[in-house]
């Protein structure tokens, strides 16, 4: 079985760089694009366990292939509407040591990355760029800023000896 590999991250910024593959997303009404080769699974909605003391955008945790991941309600991270409990049906798995994952509303399918379809791009936050696709933006994530953005400032807890 033959699998692409594609960069780990998009980078906006480097003009020859091999165009990637998104996958399209919906969470509230933001339309967003998430690097494909970050996906490592995409399973049906499965209520979180509650995390204590967390921010209202974590939603807690649930087992994917054996794995614990937390669960971000990507609706909350980007100030759009939120009501997760309610219309979330699906959780995206992301690679990484950090074992993210986020709840979304609607999957769309993979694209192409092509570069003049870019429209706004950003070096900081949560967002990387505007990709404007049949008349439609789509948020394209950075998802390097995915945990702090989850965690607002909060300090994580240390081991005290």
């Amino acid at each position: 079985m033959k699998t692409e590999t594609f960069d780990s991250q998009i980078d906006l910024d480097e003009p020859k760089a091999k165009p990637g593959r998104l996958q399209l997303a919906r969470a509230g009404s933001l339309r967003c694009a998430i690097p494909a080769a970050e996906v490592s699974a995409i399973i049906a909605w499965q209520p979180p366990a509650p995390l204590p003391n967390a921010p209202q955008s974590v939603l807690g945790v649930v087992s994917v292939h054996g794995s614990m991941f937390t669960v971000l309600d990507l609706a909350e991270l980007t100030s759009e509407n939120s009501a997760v409990e309610e219309t979330a049906r699906l959780i995206i798995a992301l690679r990484g040591d950090e074992q993210l994952a986020i709840a979304v509303d609607e999957l769309g399918g993979e694209i192409e990355l092509v570069r003049e379809e870019v429209t706004g791009e950003r070096k900081e936050g949560l967002i990387a760029g505007t990709l404007n696709r049949n008349n439609e933006e789509v948020s394209i994530l950075n998802l390097k800023e995915l945990f702090s953005t989850a965690i607002q400032g909060r300090e994580r807890r240390r081991r005290r000896f």
